[in-house]
Parts: structure tokens; sequence; C-alpha cells
């Protein structure tokens, strides 16, 4: 189900998202203010905040053996109540100035918040076997440099072309950290029965 989500179900409700709007000039914000799209918005929300929440648990449960990551957890459990919390909150600037721009506030804190979480482990990870997590931290850097130049491309608006680009790319990043995670378990798995005979 992990593979279906991350590379048909999200990338397709992603895409579907912003509608007729211009991915350069409009977001998700925009695009999702009113019907239908405020539906498909809070159904893309749910949908994403449930499986990074599950997912990246799940995955990092794994090396509770080794590593200690309540702090990523944490920061990943208030990313995904942010994201859905900011769906219900209408994005009508002229209409609810202040309810929009908790709605940008909540929506920016926790795509912040969930790169942030996945950036530490990744990097408390690299510590620990370089040779496995060099590769997931290479395309973080690269997203970091492909989201400035959206950036720039964009006149500095978190526009729809960004957001897409950051959800796709953390759908199929995930994929590739969990299956480093799972080679290090074994590893470890390994040298704890060598190290026991």
């Amino acid at each position: 189900m992990d593979i279906l989500l991350s590379y048909v179900i999200i990338p397709g409700l992603t895409l579907m998202l912003p509608g007729q709007t211009n991915w350069f000039t409009s977001n998700f914000s925009v695009a999702g203010a009113y019907f239908p799209q405020n539906i498909l918005l809070v159904v893309w929300a749910i949908v994403i905040a449930r499986f990074y929440h599950t997912f990246i648990k799940r995955t990092i449960g794994q090396t509770r053996s080794f590593l200690k990551t309540e702090k990523e957890l944490i920061l990943t459990d208030v990313s995904a109540y942010l994201l859905v919390g900011s769906v219900f909150l209408p994005y009508r600037p002229q209409t609810y100035p202040f309810v929009s721009f908790l709605h940008l506030i909540m929506a920016f804190t926790a795509t912040v918040f969930f790169y942030l979480s996945v950036t530490m482990m990744a990097g408390r990870l690299y510590l620990l076997a370089p040779d496995l997590f060099s590769c997931p931290i290479a395309f973080l850097v690269l997203a970091i440099a492909c989201t400035f130049i959206l950036l720039i491309l964009c006149d500095f608006l978190i526009s729809s072309a960004l957001e897409i680009f950051l959800t796709i790319f953390s759908c199929g990043w995930l994929q590739l950290f969990n299956q480093r995670i799972r080679i290090l378990v074994r590893r470890k798995n390994l040298q704890n029965r060598a190290l026991r005979h």
C-alpha cells in the first residue's frame, strides 16, 4: 500500500489539486479556496498527513534499538496536525484575512517541520552509516536547490509548482529512506548475532 500511495495516489491527488490555475502564479491555498477543489484539498491533506505520519513512525520505529528519535517524531506529529488543521481554515484573504493568515502560517510551518524532521533523522543516520545515507542526504540538498530555483522563478511565491515538487519528491525520498533504514537494521542485527556467537 505504501508504494501505491507514494507513487500513484498522492502524486495523482497532488497533480489534480491546482485544477485550472497556473502552477507558477497560484498555489494550493488559492486553488482549494472554493468548491469542488476545497474538498480535494481536505482529502489531499488528510491522505498526506496520515501517510507521512504513519510511514515515518513505522520507518523510524525500526531504529529504536540504536537511535533516539523523540524530537523528530514530535516534529512529524505537529507537522501532520498543522497540515490537516490548515485546510479546514478557508483561504479567502478579502473575506477572512486573519483566518487566511493562520491558514498560511499553519501550512508553511507544517512543511518546514516535516522537512526539518526528516533532515534531522537523515543527518543522524548518516553519522551512523555514511555509506547508506549519503544518497538520501544528497537528494535533500538537491531538493533545497530545486526549491530555491522554483522560488526564484515564481518571485518567491509558494506556488503550486513548488508544492507539487515538494510533495512528490518527499514521497519518493521517504521510500528511499525507508529502504536504507531496512538495510541498516539488517546490518545491525547481523552484527548483534555475530557478537553473541
